[in-house]
């Protein structure tokens, strides 16, 4: 009895560091309120971010304009000079529109030469229905309460501080990109610290921007001694291998700027929808922002910047109570030879001991690795059986529903009924024991991998180090005590737990069998501790009872509802030339608010893809009646004194005459345009990469308007060419356009993010031929 009470002890503790290493990623908010000693009132910036998440404000938006002047009178009231910086600015994938920037400058005791730190986040919210309240109302909060507790306490600090809330930086970072092309003050900047949000929850993660090596970047940063870090150079690999770019990622490419940026990404589900309000706003995702810049700033403000480059990198990590722990890549292949020869001298210790074989090694190993793609190859068919018992959520574009966590949750127990039932199977009694190596070896495997091609995640041979010590405890001992055991693999637990929920909250549920192969991964790493429990199966049967609770709450919280709201969308387009009118939608299933206009039958004529994040199509286009929509006028000029022989010059002018939030231009993908320009912009190029050249679409161009203004086009094309432009104007306006008649939304729903939504859209075509 007393050996039974002692290992569910051991079972239960294991359980409360699985839950510790979740909770102890990210503070307590009540630890950031009016009372702090560090004078940040979490209350204080829970106003700004109410104040800023009263309405959408992407821009061109009058919600965006009260937005920007409230942001200004803060400053303002602080005492700092504030200056907006406004101008027409080109992106390099063709999207071009008008921020307008909110800088001012706190200045330093001793500034000198590269040495100023920025501080910056984006005001602007997703287009069309996001509130942005996390996205990026937090990180406007986080500033703007911290510069106030800054300048209050009258903190002393030799560098100049720069504060920049970018403008567009939802549609294309070009408000960020217009600051580093003409803004003097880009030139003198030495390190950024940028906030944002890809959720409305979770812990906030820091990542690095360096065109260098991170190693001197991030012993500063351990320096600077925040009290939550949660950086590992793992997230720093993957960050550089995805598509997604922040506003320091322009200052990093095109002024060679280092930067650190903070980004909580968990409720995934919210980013970018109407649902991104003050309320869903997690307050300890918040405070975790306000422990980063707290610590950063003060320091960082007094560091010299311009040290902060260096050749080297290092593997760099965060541990629960040591803080930050980082070494260089010279020591990965060391440590991985260190821990190879550590597990071929124990297994020979094994074999001669007869515990088991040099063949049973073998065996076990290659069992351990059966069980690791069954588990995988179960979880990855498995959710695609559940998503396809859930039609509706093809119409999540986010890729992680409301009701994911349930699924992380059923999944991973499916994993680990599965590796206990096999063992079980596999296995019986003392057997048990011979098991221990596999693990041992695959982790050896993936860290050999890991040395080679993915430097970021060599940490991961800590975890195996300490197991390598368990494996020589159950070789040497016949009964070794399990509190040591456990106590060795607490860096298993506090560095790949939460690894487990942290891919498909980051990168979707799609990524569920990446938790799978960590769980398997983990539980080999902990089986020092199971191996002692004979009915091993019991723990199978129990995870398996808690897969189908988790999915019986899914299942519950799968139907649509005022909490979880199903995105639909809904379009208008006429074609000003055909004089026909069609309506669109983006869903994959139709709902009361769309079935209306379209039925299951309905074929798509209209094969245009708009500017959005995944490129989305239309599935669902019908009639409709002709409304009397204003067209653009537009105007086309060529340049007869042009005098290249190869090429004509033109000079297109369009304009509109609607308020419009957007115009596409489209031409055929063969044609190629040379000089383009728009209004007198030219689009940053990497080498002779333009957009306007070889370009694997038909889409041209995107203008996000703003003030109505004219659109100028002058562009070059080779003698011969002919073929027609397609110009498309939206204005997202339709639900309350005086033409139309639409039935809102239920409060069940809400607007699709991510595409063109409620829009109203013209269609015009103008035929362009160079003699």
């Amino acid at each position: 009895m007393k050996s039974f009470i002692s290992k569910l002890l051991v079972l239960v503790t294991l359980g409360v560091l699985v839950w510790v290493s979740f909770y102890t990623l990210m503070p307590d908010a009540e630890e950031f309120s009016e009372e702090n000693p560090l004078g940040f009132s979490i209350e204080r910036a829970n106003e700004h971010v109410k104040k800023i998440s009263e309405k959408p404000h992407s821009i061109g938006t009058k919600a965006h304009s009260e937005v920007r002047n409230y942001i200004v009178q803060q400053l303002q009231q602080m005492g700092l000079q504030v200056q907006t910086q406004k101008g027409y600015t080109l992106n390099s994938e063709g999207v071009f529109t008008v921020p307008e920037n909110i800088i001012t400058k706190i200045p330093g005791s001793d500034p000198s030469v590269k040495n100023d730190l920025m501080v910056m986040t984006h005001y602007d919210s997703a287009v069309h229905s996001s509130f942005g309240a996390s996205d990026a109302g937090s990180g406007v909060a986080t500033i703007l309460e911290t510069i106030r507790v800054f300048l209050k306490e009258e903190i002393p600090h030799r560098n100049n501080i720069i504060i920049c809330f970018t403008d567009a930086e939802e549609i294309g970072l070009n408000g960020a990109n217009l600051f580093v092309e003409e803004h003097p003050w880009a030139q003198n900047i030495g390190l950024v610290l940028n906030f944002e949000a890809r959720g409305s929850g979770g812990p906030s993660n820091t990542i690095l921007e360096t065109n260098a090596g991170n190693s001197k970047l991030i012993k500063a940063f351990s320096k600077a001694n925040s009290e939550y870090p949660m950086a590992t150079s793992l997230m720093y690999s993957v960050y550089k291998k995805l598509p997604n770019d922040t506003d320091a990622t322009i200052l990093r490419e095109q002024k060679d700027i280092p930067s650190f940026f903070f980004a909580f990404i968990d409720d995934h589900y919210d980013y970018h929808t109407a649902n991104d309000t003050f309320k869903n706003l997690d307050q300890n995702s918040l405070a975790h922002q306000a422990s980063y810049l707290t610590a950063l700033m003060p320091y960082f403000a007094n560091a010299n910047l311009t040290e902060l480059k260096s050749e080297n990198e290092s593997v760099y990590f965060n541990f629960p109570g040591l803080g930050m722990l980082y070494y260089s890549y010279a020591f990965i292949i060391p440590l991985l030879v260190i821990a190879w020869l550590l597990f071929i001298a124990i297994s020979i210790y094994a074999i001669r001991k007869k515990t088991f074989t040099a063949f049973s090694l073998v065996k076990n190993i290659v069992w351990f690795i059966v069980i690791l793609f069954v588990a995988a190859i179960v979880v990855y068919f498995g959710y695609q059986f559940i998503y396809r018992q859930y039609p509706e959520y093809a119409d999540n574009l986010n890729g992680f529903t409301s009701n994911g966590h349930y699924y992380i949750l059923a999944f991973v127990a499916i994993t680990l009924a599965i590796v206990f039932l096999f063992y079980r199977a596999i296995y019986s009694g003392k057997e048990l024991e011979r098991s221990v190596p596999a693990p041992l070896f695959v982790w050896l495997l993936i860290n050999t991998v890991v040395a080679i091609a993915f430097k970021g995640a060599a940490y991961f041979i800590w975890p195996v180090f300490f197991g390598l010590f368990n494996y020589y405890l159950i070789i040497r001992k016949n009964r070794p005590n399990l509190w040591v055991l456990l106590f060795f693999s607490i860096p298993a637990v506090f560095l790949f737990a939460p690894l487990i929920q942290f891919f498909p909250v980051g990168l979707g549920l799609k990524m569920l069998v990446i938790s799978s192969v960590f769980s398997v991964l983990l539980l080999g790493l902990l089986m020092p501790i199971f191996i002692h429990h004979k009915k091993i199966h019991w723990l199978g049967v129990l995870c398996l009872i808690i897969a189908s609770v988790s999915l019986l709450m899914a299942h519950n919280d799968a139907e649509f509802s005022n909490e979880n709201q199903k995105p639909n969308s809904l379009l208008y387009l006429l074609d000003v030339d055909q004089e026909e009118a069609w309506w669109l939608t983006y869903d994959e299933y139709l709902d009361e608010f769309t079935s209306e206009y379209f039925t299951d039958e309905t074929e798509v004529a209209e094969d245009v893809i708009f500017h959005s994040k995944y490129n989305s199509a239309f599935t669902q286009q019908s009639k409709a009646e002709v409304k009397p929509i204003a067209e653009a006028v537009m105007l086309m000029e060529e340049d007869t004194t042009f005098q290249k022989n190869e090429r004509d010059k033109f000079t297109l002018k369009i304009a509109p005459q609607r308020k419009i939030n957007r115009m596409e231009i489209f031409a055929d993908q063969q044609v190629n345009f040379f000089n383009f320009k728009v209004n007198g912009k030219t689009a940053p190029s990497a080498e002779k990469n333009v957009f306007y050249q070889n370009r694997k679409t038909e889409k041209l161009l995107t203008y996000y308007a703003i003030d109505r203004d004219t659109l100028r086009l002058d562009f070059e094309l080779k003698k011969g060419e002919q073929f027609e432009l397609k110009v498309y104007e939206a204005s997202n306006d339709l639900l309350e356009n005086k033409n139309f008649t639409i039935i809102p939304r239920t409060e069940n729903m809400m607007p699709k993010p991510f595409v063109l939504n409620d829009a109203i859209i013209t269609k015009q075509i103008l035929t362009i031929k160079a003699d």
